[in-house]
């Protein structure tokens, strides 16, 4: 191998090992939101991230720019990055998206469901109703395993722009989830509420009934964001 075609091979192992690192940093900063470490409108300094993970500035400055893109973050002249905070009527527009892309993700995730993801939602369901009946609450354990299970059935669609789409506004609500979930889930019937929820749409799939599971997000977002703007007024 030529010299020329080494540096360039190094170069590009460089450049896969800082996009890596990009991403745990961008992990980590998720986890922050989700946990409340990190909170609506906080400044991010990338010195502070810098020092607190023991990385250099570079991957700091690219995870940012991952947030930025996502909708999370915005940068401002002067200022620096810093992370969004949502108004009501924002939230209720990423509400009326969701319902729309996610009933339809929904639809043509049972026309292509194999037998093998289907087992796949119904662990993930039966260890999301292990975190939620457990006697310590853990919002931030039962947001990700929720999680788990939605995209396992979305992702089956093979629609890969359209889970895309409903990730970013996933990740733009992270913190509502957070706080508005935290609530619910003090709730015994909330809780169950959920749980019968997430069996509905694994009966639907296993029936083969697009058009029912369809119908049951889209009421299923509905009713969260029915219940979100009884919580305003």
């Amino acid at each position: 191998m030529s010299e020329g075609r080494l540096n360039r091979t190094s170069a590009q192992e460089a450049l896969l090992q800082r996009s890596k690192m990009a991403d745990q940093v961008l992990k980590c900063l998720m986890d922050w939101i989700m946990d409340g470490t990190l909170q609506m409108g906080d400044k991010l300094r990338t010195e502070r991230i810098s020092e607190a993970l023991g990385v250099s500035r570079m991957p700091v400055r690219e995870a940012l720019n991952m947030l930025e893109k996502k909708g999370i973050a915005v940068s401002e002249p002067y200022v620096g990055t810093r992370l969004i905070s949502l108004e009501t009527d924002e939230i209720v527009e990423i509400y009326h998206l969701r319902r729309l892309l996610e009933s339809e993700a929904a639809y043509y995730a049972c026309l292509r469901m194999t037998p093998e993801t289907l087992e796949q939602v119904k662990q993930y369901h039966r260890e999301y109703q292990e975190i939620l009946l457990a006697p310590a609450l853990n919002a931030k354990s039962i947001h990700l395993k929720n999680r788990e299970f939605h995209f396992t059935i979305y992702q089956a669609s093979g629609m890969k722009r359209l889970c895309g789409m409903i990730e970013g506004l996933w990740d733009t609500l992270s913190f509502f989830k957070m706080l508005y979930g935290e609530s619910l889930l003090k709730s015994e019937e909330g809780k169950r509420k959920m749980i019968a929820e997430h069996q509905s749409y694994i009966d639907y799939l296993e029936a083969g009934e697009a058009e029912k599971l369809r119908d049951a997000t889209c009421a299923n977002i509905t009713d969260k964001l029915s219940r979100y703007e009884r919580s305003m007024c």
